[in-house]
């Protein structure tokens, strides 16, 4: 589910010119790259879903979509772990959404419904079916993986900012958890309003990553301050 195709393809500029900025003017921003990647998947997602509707090729910009939405929880615990240096094995990070990404590159039929209306557009992929068995467990092991690490990234930011002392710090770890509260609060606003959404929220929660992604971007910009200053 997205929007109105030029409101994608300018929230994909904004997060790539984000994305370039980041790593280029904040070099003392532990997370510049990992925050930048963020951006890059970002932008990359809307991209595709303004090349689904301007083009004859909505197999193809799908799969991209697919694959560029399903990194974006894995990159943020990435992230935090990385920024509050706490050691993990990278495989367990990122078996699941390259699993699911080897499947959307390699599944016959993988669109489901594809449709360009004058506001929204809707576009379902297989994975989204819930009619067998087999389906259901596939939906609720993406489901659990995608919330599961939005939820453990921002519950590791919330700890760490309950331990820290210093106040300038203490508003760093809390931007992630904040830029997610962003993200996800007028998306569930959404869901309420239209309950046919539920089944696409991964989808429509990329639209108000443009929040996020300019929430993380101040904390980069304050994490580049704080450690100038030391």
């Amino acid at each position: 589910m997205c929007y109105n195709p030029t409101i994608s393809l300018t929230t994909a500029i904004i997060e790539w010119t984000l994305a370039i900025i980041l790593p280029w003017k904040y070099t003392k921003t532990r997370t510049r790259f990992f925050s930048s990647a963020l951006m890059f998947f970002l932008g990359l997602y809307q991209f595709t879903e303004f090349m689904f509707c301007k083009t004859n090729q909505a197999d193809l910009w799908m799969r991209i979509g697919f694959m560029a939405y399903s990194l974006l929880p894995a990159i943020g615990l990435h992230t935090t772990l990385h920024y509050l240096k706490i050691k993990f094995n990278i495989f367990w990070i990122y078996i699941i959404p390259v699993l699911y990404i080897i499947g959307a590159a390699s599944t016959t039929n993988f669109v489901v419904e594809s449709k360009c209306y004058d506001i929204f557009v809707t576009a379902r992929n297989i994975f989204s079916n819930i009619n067998s068995p087999l389906a259901s467990l596939r939906f609720g092991i993406y489901t659990a993986y995608y919330f599961g690490f939005i939820l453990i990234a921002c519950l590791i930011g919330i700890r760490a900012y309950l331990k820290e002392t210093n106040q300038k710090r203490q508003k760093i770890l809390l931007t992630f958890p904040i830029a997610v509260f962003l993200m996800s609060f007028p998306t569930f606003i959404l869901i309420i309003i239209f309950p046919a959404l539920n089944i696409q929220f991964p989808s429509v929660l990329c639209h108000f990553a443009l929040l996020l992604a300019l929430t993380i971007f101040i904390g980069a910009r304050w994490d580049d301050e704080l450690n100038h200053k030391k």
